[in-house]
């Protein structure tokens, strides 16, 4: 199991082509690798930080085999723009040879799809590859 912890003041919001997301589901695994190689070792027990608007909203630790999942709630007030928003992972990581010593490792984020729930509208978004940035 990942916990997640909410950095956020809840004052942030996320509209999509209109409709106001009351949460975001992201998941996704995260490898030792800035060409997207699937067969890379994975980044374990490392934090990861969503962020929205240059504004860490959330973190979570990925477990053994570098899986990724955050759950978070965004009650209304300033609206982000998911292109806006990403992952991050600020080095040095340990584990991985290939990352430099310092820097932040960044992701984005794609949606899956929007599913309607008694939460709210519930945004689930899948990690891109990582780079350096």
């Amino acid at each position: 199991m990942v916990l997640m912890a909410s950095l956020s003041s809840f004052s942030h919001a996320l509209t999509l082509n209109g409709l106001l997301i009351n949460v975001v589901q992201v998941t996704g695994v995260l490898r030792c690798s800035l060409n997207g190689n699937l067969n890379a070792p994975p980044l374990s027990r490392v934090t990861v930080h969503l962020a929205c608007d240059g504004t860490d909203i959330a973190q979570t630790v990925t477990d053994q085999a570098g899986a990724v999942a955050i759950t978070n709630t965004l009650p209304s007030g300033n609206n982000f723009d998911l292109q806006r928003c990403l992952v991050r992972v600020y080095l040095p990581v340990a584990s991985c040879s290939v990352f430099p010593l310092n820097g932040v490792l960044t992701a984005p984020l794609s949606l899956v799809h929007v599913i309607p729930s008694t939460l709210g509208n519930v945004a689930c978004l899948t990690i891109g590859f990582v780079r350096l940035g």
